[in-house]
């Protein structure tokens, strides 16, 4: 036994299983060399002397960090934390994929959106590679990444001269689905909530256009309401726009928080939901089906995204080529657009 007080080493968790050190590293590193009974031997001797394994000085040997980064640029302005139901869902996500890898997750929440915090991580070698979450403010700097682009998988919306490797929902499809639904429920002015600079809300409200044009129909360019992810903002917002005298029976918005919102606000203006006004989501967060009523919402498969946000980034790190991949999407039906059955 080591000394009291004294930190137990390599040498003497050797010593105590009497092999040499080289089996001990690979017990401890679940080599398939060493027999099972004598790997369960060295692991019991380590537990009772409280040997832990040097991290840093394995990682320095395998040139890894074990480690990887997730980036959740948020505005100021916005309104939007870390807290948005969203966000949540999808650190879980990515944590419970990364997990599963023998990897850990570094949460980066920058303030600025200049600020490069990516290349921090990854130049001071705190972790592997990066997942950044939405392209807020930062579609043309993810362009522009040059080499790093090697170490960065991004969570977002197709774009034009996309230059990094990408993970998103079928948005177009997603808003086609979403809005062919409160058509066919006799919906005749559906008012769309969401920012479209963003790539993803863009390509969800090219899915509503889609599905009007699909029913020989056109989205009055009225019924558009330009809002940041805030459920206040979109709360107040929504008030003041139907107050103003805006004529619409159905809400499709570009996120399970702006359709929650919504809800709130339709109440505060007297309007019952569905009857007056249906509404439908996107995300499908663990509140939409406890809300009342209900919320219908397009699940765009957040679990499925972790796993290929880290699938895909291990294999760049390891020096392999891959593709942007889509996870499929699917309406969810519940109380808040009627036509239940």
């Amino acid at each position: 036994m080591p000394k009291t007080g004294k930190r137990a080493t390599m040498v003497d968790l050797a010593k105590m299983a009497e092999v040499d050190i080289s089996t001990v590293s690979r017990a401890l590193n679940g080599s398939s060399v060493v027999k099972e009974n004598t790997r369960e031997r060295i692991l019991k001797i380590a537990d009772e002397i409280g040997y832990v394994v040097n991290a840093s000085a394995r990682n320095l040997r395998k040139q890894s960090s074990r480690a990887i980064g997730i980036v959740i640029p948020l505005s100021p302005e916005s309104g939007q934390t870390i807290s948005d139901p969203f966000f949540l869902e999808m650190v879980g996500a990515v944590s419970h994929a990364a997990s599963k890898r023998g990897f850990d997750l570094i949460v980066s929440v920058p303030q600025e959106e200049t600020k490069v915090s990516e290349q921090r991580l990854l130049q001071t070698g705190r972790a592997d590679g990066l997942i950044i979450i939405g392209q807020a403010g930062r579609d043309e700097r993810l362009k522009n990444l040059g080499n790093e682009a090697k170490n960065i998988v991004v969570w977002g919306g197709s774009t034009e001269n996309q230059t990094y490797t990408l993970v998103g929902s079928d948005n177009i499809e997603g808003g086609r689905t979403a809005a062919e639904h409160l058509l066919n429920l006799g919906r005749k002015r559906i008012l769309f909530l969401g920012d479209r600079s963003l790539p993803e809300v863009e390509l969800r409200y090219q899915g509503l256009v889609k599905a009007h044009s699909q029913k020989g129909m056109e989205h009055a360019p009225e019924l558009i309401l330009e809002l940041d992810f805030s459920g206040l903002t979109a709360f107040e917002k929504l008030i003041s726009f139907h107050k103003g005298g805006a004529n619409f029976d159905a809400i499709f918005a570009a996120s399970d928080v702006l359709a929650i919102a919504a809800i709130h606000a339709l109440r505060a203006c007297n309007l019952s939901v569905p009857d007056d006004v249906s509404v439908v989501g996107y995300d499908d967060i663990g509140q939409a089906k406890i809300l009342t009523p209900s919320l219908t919402t397009i699940n765009q498969n957040i679990s499925l995204g972790g796993e290929l946000l880290v699938d895909l980034l291990l294999k760049k790190v390891a020096g392999e080529k891959v593709e942007s991949a889509v996870t499929p999407t699917k309406l969810i039906v519940r109380e808040s657009c009627g036509g239940l059955k």
